[in-house]
Parts: C-alpha cells; structure tokens; sequence
C-alpha cells in the first residue's frame, strides 16, 4: 500500500539526518545529572578540601581535577539543574572551594 511506501521514505529521510548519539549537541541542561557517580565525587571533594585545609596538599591536584571534570560537565549540559540548587551540596562546596582559592592565591 502507499501508505507503507511513504512511512518507508519518511524513515529513511529520518535517518539520513540523524546524528549519532554520542555527537549531539545538547540544547539544554540534562533532566538527570549524566554521571551516575557525581554526587559521590561530590563527596569525594569534600573530603579532599578538609584535607586540604589540614595540609595534606596531594589533595589538591584531585580537587582541581574535579573542577575541571565538572567544568566540562556543565559546559556540556551534562549536569542537571538540582545540582545548582542554592544550598545543594555541590554549590556548598564549590563556595568553600572558591574561598580556599582566594586565601591561598599566590
């Protein structure tokens, strides 16, 4: 039937546009945070800037790998938007963060 022969011609326009998931771009943030694990990396800085605060400075190249994690993250809409929640616990430790950075900027 003709109905078969336009739905076929119609998928196969579909497709030809069709971009692979991993190449699209977002348009808006994710409505969950893509990382299954980042609440715990979360956690995970936390613990670092204490240690950091106490002077074990190893912590320090994890935490601004962190940063950098999350940067790329966010940049690629890949963080949902409680994450940025005032009072969440990463905008908690991302104000403690940038407050070490400023008292100890050299």
């Amino acid at each position: 039937p003709k109905r078969h022969k336009v739905l076929q011609e119609w998928m196969e326009a579909k497709e030809k546009t069709r971009i692979p998931r991993g190449q699209r771009i977002r348009g808006k943030p994710a409505p969950l945070t893509e990382d299954s694990c980042f609440w715990a990396y979360v956690e995970e800085a936390w613990k670092d800037l204490e240690n950091l605060k106490q002077g074990q400075h190893q912590s320090l190249q994890r935490l601004e790998e962190f940063e950098r994690y999350v940067t790329t993250m966010n940049d690629a809409l890949k963080i949902s938007a409680d994450v940025s929640l005032e009072g969440s616990r990463f905008m908690k430790w991302s104000a403690e963060w940038e407050k070490y950075k400023r008292e100890h900027s050299s």
